[in-house]
């Protein structure tokens, strides 16, 4: 049998933490002894609900005190010498680390203890074009530093692996996938809305998101097109700014903030555009999501966006930041059912055809093939 450690850092059931727990249910609990790491300091999810997904899959829990999300020179030496101990203690054969804080410790902690398999994979990036200089030079030296420090790399974008161009022989792309059985268990009845044009945004209310973009191209479309309604599904540092734009522009009665929702597939359900306008973005499960049900998507162009939502193909792509656009394609889009309907159909077999759970499991179970010992995955 097999001993893996995945090490992640927010306890909560989000994107990156979802990707961990498909794996997790896709290795037979009778070949893997399964483990993952969480932060205990930086949980701002439902921690019951985490421990049952994660238990359900076979999968053990532990916490660490010293993995935290920001830096924190003292704790990260902490967390290195922590998994390190943990690794020598337990004798993982594979370790897996997810995302950038736990990617550098977790790299570095696994491969100082002798751990044979050490995978990082990369679901975004700590320096982006909008990190200040200094900053970017810093997060791109540990970055490059902990890249040392593993057997394998693998990105959720083709995008990514021109940052690891010293890595290319350890470094491949696996794309992030879903089990969209559990979307279809969920899905509810559609309620007609022949009056409105409803659009939908589901994330987090944060920079990165960007939704203050959304709502100035929202604006300025509805006064075009007054059919149009936004729905705002997340919550974050940006929901007062957010409910302040509202009111301060008379938006309340077509533009609704609906705050976190542990099920958003009512909400995709009852749509008919779905709208982001991220600064930067790895890949973005929430647009497999809408992608199911048929939405078309109005995205930016930046990272590994793209990839996953195909201009003119499945949506339409805009550069960050371009109100104007977005609110041209808002319109365009509200004023043609069919190509609504196009774009729709194209994102549900695009995404279900090359987005799979299974497909995602396949390709990480053919990379802990590699390590010696243990049964055949």
């Amino acid at each position: 049998m097999k001993k893996i450690l995945h090490i992640q850092c927010l306890a909560k059931l989000s994107g990156v933490q979802k990707i961990s727990l498909e794996i997790m249910r896709g290795l037979n609990n009778s070949e893997f002894d399964k483990t993952i790491l969480f932060s205990s300091s930086d949980c701002t999810g439902d921690r019951i609900a985490l421990e049952k997904a994660f238990s359900d899959a076979g999968c053990k829990i532990i916490y660490s005190d010293n993995m935290v999300r920001k830096l924190n020179p003292v704790k990260d030496f902490r967390a290195v010498r922590e998994i390190r101990k943990l690794c020598k203690q337990n004798g993982y054969d594979i370790v897996h680390t997810h995302s950038s804080k736990p990617g550098v410790v977790g790299r570095i902690g696994a491969t100082l203890a002798g751990v044979p398999l050490v995978i990082h994979t990369v679901h975004g990036l700590s320096f982006t074009k909008f990190t200040p200089p200094l900053l970017y030079a810093a997060y791109f030296i540990f970055e490059t530093i902990a890249s040392f420090f593993c057997t394998k790399i693998t990105s959720v974008n083709k995008y990514y692996l021109r940052f690891f161009k010293l890595f290319k022989k350890k470094t491949e792309t696996v794309y992030n996938g879903m089990d969209f059985s559990e979307l279809e268990a969920r899905r509810v009845e559609r309620k007609e809305d022949l009056q409105h044009i409803r659009l939908l945004f589901v994330g987090r209310l944060d920079p990165q998101k960007n939704i203050l973009t959304i709502l100035k191209a929202f604006r300025l479309a509805h006064e075009v097109q007054p059919n149009i309604t936004l729905t705002v599904v997340g919550d974050g540092e940006f929901y007062g700014d957010c409910k302040h734009y509202i009111i301060e522009n008379s938006l309340e009665n077509c533009v609704s903030l609906e705050g976190w929702q542990s099920n958003p597939v009512p909400y995709y359900c009852n749509s008919d555009i779905f709208i982001s306008s991220s600064l930067y973005e790895a890949f973005g499960l929430m647009f497999l999501e809408a992608s199911y049900f048929n939405l078309p998507i109005l995205a930016s162009n930046v990272e590994g966006i793209p990839e996953v939502v195909l201009d003119g193909k499945t949506g339409l792509l805009n550069k960050p930041n371009d109100t104007d656009t977005l609110a041209e394609h808002i319109i365009l889009l509200a004023n043609d059912s069919v190509k609504r309907s196009e774009l729709g159909e194209n994102g549900h077999r695009y995404v279900t055809e090359q987005f799979s759970s299974l497909k995602m499991v396949e390709e990480y179970k053919n990379l802990y093939r590699q390590t010696g010992g243990g049964t055949k995955v």
